[in-house]
């Protein structure tokens, strides 16, 4: 059988290594939000995608907890908006 994959930030991930992950953020409540910390950053809860201060705005937003756990906004488009 063959496994089921997907295409994040340009990468192939195999949807059983994120699947725990992915229904973890489903449960959050995400808020858009620019990342504003300057000289540090947080990684995508999902694919680990690094987010900071940027004008990129793959790097600079995202979407965010009241806990502060992050997630990209690929991320979020893919598995987390229409949930």
């Amino acid at each position: 059988m063959e496994e089921q994959t997907v295409k994040i930030h340009g990468d192939i991930w195999k949807l059983a290594d994120i699947q725990d992950d992915v229904a973890w953020c489903k449960e959050q409540t995400w808020t858009p939000s620019g990342y504003d910390k300057e000289g540090v950053h947080e990684h995508c809860s999902i694919c680990w995608w690094t987010l900071g201060v940027s004008d990129d705005q793959d790097v600079g937003r995202g979407y965010v907890t009241d806990k502060n756990r992050w997630v990209c906004t690929e991320c979020y488009d893919n598995f987390i908006k229409n949930t």
